[in-house]
Parts: C-alpha cells; structure tokens; sequence
C-alpha cells in the first residue's frame, strides 16, 4: 500500500484552514441515474473554513493531466459567518453544506445556476460540538457543548431537542448505520444512546480517565448507488423529487464497527456500543483523528508524535513530526506515514495531506476528506 503527500514549496494562506469537508461529484444528467462511482472519487468539490469567517468551496481532480472539462467556476468564498468557521460538512444526497463557526451559527448553503446561497440560518448562542447528516441525507443532527441536541430535517424543520444534564461536555455525534439511533460521546468518557425520536435508551461508560474525541462507522457516510457506466462532465444538480429513495443502501462486506477515538491517543474497534471486549489500537499520537477507506476496511489515524523533540531549522519555522498510520480491521498496523509539519499548522489536516487515493497493492481503497 503507499499514500502520497505533495512535495513542494509550502503555501501560505491569509488565515489558518480550521475544517475540511469533501464530496463526489454528481453530475446533473444522473441524477435519476446510479452514481458512477469511479467517477464519483475521481474529482469534486473541497469545502474549507477558515479563522476570518470564510468558507472556501474549491473544485478539484485527481486526473488534471487528462483532458476533461471542468466546472466554469471552480473556486467560491462564501461569507456570512461572523467568527472562525470550525465546522463544514456536505450533504452529498441533496448537494448541501452546512458550515458552524465557534459563536454557534450554523448556515446550510446551496448551489444554484452558479451561484451560493444560505437556505438556512440556526444559532443558539451556544458552541456547537458537532453537526452530523444521516445516511440518507434527510435529516441533520447537532450536538452543542452545553448538553442541547437537536435533531431536524433537510429543509429546516426541528424533530426533536433534548437537554442532557451531564458534567462534562458533549465531544462529539453520530447517527447509526441504519439512522435509528444516534450516539453522543462526551468528555468523561461516556457514550449516551438515544432512538431517532429522541428518547434516552442507554449511557455507557468507555473509560473512566479519558475523554471521548470522535465516534464513526467504517460505513459510508451517505448511501450512494452504484454505477459502472457513466462519462458525463456537467457538473450542475438538483436532488430528485423523491429525494433519498434514489439512493439506496450499498452492498456492504465488512460489518459496521462503531470506531472511537480517545485524548489518549487509543482507538477502540467495537461491533457497538455496549461492546465488552473491544479491540484497542495504542496509536502511540496526541489530537488523533481516524477515518476509514470508503470500503471500510482500512482505518487511517492521523496525529502528532508524542516523543518528537522540536527543532529551530535556520530561517524556517519550527518542526515537528505528524504521521498517518494505517490499520485493518482487526486493529492490526499496516504502515506509516511520517511528515514534517509545522507546529502551528493544526493536526486535523493530517489527512488532509494525503492525495484523494491510498492505494494497497492489489485492490483500491479510497480516502475523502471528511
């Protein structure tokens, strides 16, 4: 397996890259069709947001020495937060983005003859931990680090909301493969388990003296159907009419293992969460971040090196080691990537600084940024 990082002057930016979301791209003429899928990882769009409140929507391809149409415009900056964006994430079944920023305003965005605009606008006032779509993309969950949880539809309408008293803080949120439940992940290391009508079915404790980063699935994050026959390059969508029916469940060959990351640095693989007898990767990094291939049986983490010692390079700023390791699902190591990066650059890109394609020698695993 190999994965490969850019070699190159490094570039600069006006304000630091807090959050990155992917997604495929569906072209219009399919949209009652099957994805190509092939074409589908192939290229798309890259959301960004930044600390001066600024979402970047950028074009990009994996194939830029072919000879293959592009969009008319491919790079957007969306404005209307009014603090860091901290959070983006794309509905790819109904073409949407959701972007939070750190005062806890959340804007969906969508795209339409060209151009962006915010369909929808929700703040609390409060922080938000996490924003999660289902599977299905029609309903979106929000998790706030005062304890609120909301769920809502696509177009705007609240479901359900819940406070949960806790002492520690909501981390993190996550909906079930089948959509049915939803999971929450907390700073003192619990797991709170609630129905998709928003009733309270379990709290479970993971460890007592480590807080919980993130929770996911080695499961697609949005049910896509699958197609080998397609080489359209129109770039505009509009979602079908009967919205997620078109896209229905893929063939799975891995069973879903709820993946959960720890401050420690540990990552535990259970078939769920009431799971006794989880298998733990030591991943031996600080501030990791995990997500699975898009067929599931290939789990990056990203992180820091916690031994690394600092070095002051002449007339270069200070560097540290980050590395990817590669895991398969028995929580065996497979390989890894080491790079320098430099301190202030934020560890949540780690992935990021992999191409679009990490490839095992025989079959193709696929990353996208999450």
């Amino acid at each position: 397996m190999y994965a490969a990082v850019e070699q190159g002057p490094v570039l600069c930016s006006d304000s630091n890259i807090l959050c990155l979301s992917w997604k495929g791209r569906v072209p219009k003429s399919e949209k009652e069709k099957p994805v190509c899928r092939r074409r589908y990882y192939e290229e798309g769009w890259l959301a960004t947001g930044n600390g001066r409140g600024v979402v970047g929507v950028t074009f990009t391809s994996s194939h830029c020495r072919r000879d293959r149409n592009t969009p008319q415009r491919i790079n957007f900056n969306l404005r209307g937060h009014n603090s860091e964006v901290v959070l983006v994430r794309w509905n790819e079944p109904y073409q949407k983005l959701a972007t939070c920023d750190a005062d806890g305003g959340i804007f969906v965005w969508i795209q339409y003859e060209g151009r962006w605009s915010v369909e929808l606008v929700n703040d609390r006032g409060a922080q938000v931990s996490d924003f999660t779509w289902s599977h299905d993309g029609t309903q979106a969950l929000i998790s706030y680090r005062d304890g609120f949880v909301l769920v809502g539809s696509v177009s705007g309408q609240r479901h359900w909301s819940s406070e949960i008293n806790l002492e520690s803080q909501i981390t993190c949120g996550i909906w079930t493969p089948d959509d049915q439940q939803v999971l929450f992940g907390t700073a003192d290391g619990q797991v709170i388990v609630m129905d998709c009508h928003g009733r309270m079915l379990a709290h479970v404790l993971l460890h007592e003296a480590d807080g919980i980063l993130s929770m996911s699935w080695n499961y697609p994050a949005f049910l896509v159907e699958d197609s080998s026959e397609s080489d359209t390059d129109s770039d505009d969508y509009s979602p079908p009419q009967d919205g997620p029916a078109a896209y229905p469940i893929p063939v799975q060959n891995v069973k879903p293992l709820l993946t959960v990351s720890f401050t420690s640095g540990d990552i535990s693989l259970m078939n769920n969460y009431d799971d006794l007898s989880p298998t733990v990767i030591r991943s031996g990094l600080k501030e990791v971040v995990a997500q699975w291939c898009t067929q599931g049986d290939l789990l990056a983490v990203a992180g820091m090196e916690r031994q690394t010692q600092l070095s002051d390079l002449p007339n270069g700023p200070l560097l540290k080691s980050a590395m990817v390791k590669f895991y398969n699902v028995r929580g065996e190591h497979i390989f890894t990537l080491d790079t320098l990066v430099q301190v202030r650059a934020c560890v949540r890109h780690s992935l990021g600084a992999l191409c679009s394609h990490a490839r095992p020698p025989v079959n193709t695993r696929e990353w996208v940024i999450l």
